[in-house]
């Protein structure tokens, strides 16, 4: 992404803090240590992400490049950031948080719309909260995809839950709205990893999107803070 001056807020951390309602109000304590990106498993397939440097954008106020990032969507919440911080910050909310605003600025909308798929096939059918199916290509290329690792460590391909933990899950989704808004998504054609060919993973790894969501004109991202590859930025 082209940085412009115009995409710098300095008072963007301070506006930012009661629209999320308290919860990041620990950013500026961040020692920067790294310990967030030390542990974190999306770090390890994916070495652009890094949770220090987007803390550290957007307590600068360098929220454009925030929220136009790949990197934004690459965390799934599992908390361990949160967990191994020494000043308590609550991270993965940061992500939440800053996903809604990416969305209301266009960014993200060909990841979200495919979540479509896997919230009624894995999710909420299934209660599976990393698919079996890996849809990431680059971490298929290079890590094998997460049914094989798996079975490779004696496991059955798919983690089985309980039909109770099933029945809380759909309650929780239908009650935080989650269900509905599953169903009013789409416009990008949900592609199927185990009856993968060829031209999918093409399609998959030049994802469609719609131009427009409801009255957002969407964007497409960038790699801010590094290559999929392994290349970092600064």
């Amino acid at each position: 992404m082209l940085e412009r001056t115009k995409d710098w807020s300095d008072d963007f951390y301070e506006r930012w803090k009661p629209i999320a309602m308290g919860f990041v109000n620990e950013a500026e304590k961040c020692l920067q240590c790294g310990k967030c990106t030390g542990q974190c498993p999306a770090a390890a397939v994916t070495p652009s992400y890094n949770p220090r440097k987007i803390i550290r954008d957007l307590v600068n106020g360098n929220i454009q490049r925030v929220l136009s990032s790949v990197e934004l969507w690459q965390c799934f919440f599992c908390g361990g950031c949160y967990a191994t911080c020494p000043m308590d910050i609550n991270f993965q909310f940061f992500v939440f948080m800053l996903r809604l605003a990416a969305m209301n600025e266009g960014y993200g909308w060909e990841d979200v719309k495919q979540l479509e798929s896997y919230a009624e096939k894995d999710y909420l059918r299934d209660g599976i909260t990393v698919s079996a199916a890996e849809r990431n290509p680059f971490v298929t290329d290079t890590r094998g995809d997460i049914g094989a690792i798996r079975e490779a460590a004696g496991l059955p391909r798919k983690r089985q839950v309980s039909d109770r933990a099933i029945a809380e899950i759909n309650m929780l989704s239908d009650l935080t709205g989650m269900t509905s808004f599953m169903k009013k998504i789409g416009g990008v054609e949900l592609l199927d990893c185990r009856t993968c060919t060829s031209e999918q993973e093409k399609k998959c790894k030049n994802k469609p999107m719609p131009s427009r969501v409801d009255k957002i004109k969407t964007h497409h991202r960038f790699y801010n803070y590094g290559e999929p590859g392994g290349k970092k930025h600064a």
